[in-house]
């Protein structure tokens, strides 16, 4: 019945010599998708295709038996998914090694790079103490991270940022520790990658399921007391998170900040010592939380007046079942 339609169709038009764009757009999707089978059908004679509808369901259940295939929907979500852009792909691995004992590489940026991504990891699972700063010049430097954490190879950190199109210098380097090496990655993005990671990042900030503002309050001659302390409880599914910290919306001005991961009452597994520019240069990382327990604390680290910064703290990836044990207080209740 298809087919003989699909001929009455095919006559009607020829009749009417109408082109194609005054046909309805509806029946141009349907007549273009259908072209191959139409071209088939009006070669053929009447009858030849003609085939019962219950005998081509299980003609067609058969073949896909045979085949094993999987359903049309399920395989077009799985090609969409597989589409969808991801901000640190498979092929990103830090496999350049820098030994302890105040080692330091640097990477200079090409004119075109507006942002870089990092990655820091320890080879053997010791503590990293990992400084990466990037510098204008022989004199100006406009970022410092600091980052301390138990077990590098459990805890390892990818971090991306932006800066003006300068053609700064990225170093990296370990602390005077010989026994703590660390392994790195630094990517350089393309310009389309480049675009496509900052709007990953800023849908990130905006859409984030918790976000706070920290102000400043450190005093002038007496050390770093006072600033806002914000903390957030990482929901147990999240194996992985991601936290941005950007004073676009907040001042636009630099930021210093104490990031400090932990599991459990005061167990501290990564530290965080951050500072950038200000809204030129939005900091996003990406940390590994399995499991319970998990907590987010930030402080900021400047004056009352210029101190005020954005964080952002959201799931990464797909989120695991939360089965995994966090940290016991106690023991057998005692």
């Amino acid at each position: 019945q298809v087919l003989r339609l699909c001929r009455a169709q095919s006559s009607a038009s020829d009749q009417l010599s109408l082109p194609s764009a005054h046909l309805p757009f509806a029946f141009r999707v349907r007549m273009s998708s259908l072209a191959p089978l139409l071209s088939l059908a009006l070669l053929l004679p009447a009858g030849a295709l003609l085939v019962s509808a219950p005998a081509a369901r299980s003609a067609g259940a058969a073949a896909g038996q045979r085949s094993g295939s999987r359903p049309l929907m399920q395989t077009i979500e799985e090609a969409a998914s597989a589409a969808q852009p991801v901000l640190w792909s498979p092929d990103k691995v830090a496999d350049i090694r820098i030994e302890g004992g105040k080692t330091l590489k640097t990477f200079k940026m090409p004119a075109h790079a507006e942002r870089v991504q990092y990655m820091l990891k320890s080879p053997n699972g010791r503590p990293i103490k990992a400084k990466v700063e990037l510098w204008i010049g022989p004199n100006r430097c406009v970022h410092e991270f600091i980052y301390d954490c138990m077990d590098g190879l459990a805890f390892p950190i990818k971090a991306t940022l932006q800066f003006k199109k300068l053609s700064p210098v990225l170093k990296v380097s370990t602390n005077g520790a010989y026994e703590f090496p660390l392994e790195c990655g630094v990517f350089v993005p393309s310009p389309d990658e480049s675009k496509t990671i900052g709007q990953i990042t800023e849908n990130m900030f905006y859409t984030a399921p918790m976000k706070d503002r920290v102000q400043g309050g450190m005093n002038y001659g007496k050390g770093s007391s006072g600033g806002a302390i914000r903390d957030f409880d990482i929901d147990p599914t999240w194996d992985k998170t991601q936290i941005m910290v950007w004073s676009k919306d907040a001042g636009k001005k630099s930021f210093k900040t104490n990031i400090e991961i932990l599991q459990g009452p005061n167990n501290q597994k990564q530290h965080l010592n951050l500072r950038c520019g200000g809204s030129t240069q939005p900091y996003h990382a990406v940390i590994n939380t399995p499991g319970a327990g998990w907590k987010i604390r930030c402080n900021s680290k400047k004056f009352l007046e210029d101190g005020l910064f954005e964080i952002a703290v959201a799931p990464y990836g797909e989120v695991g079942d939360g089965s995994s044990p966090g940290v016991l207080l106690g023991s057998g209740g005692f």
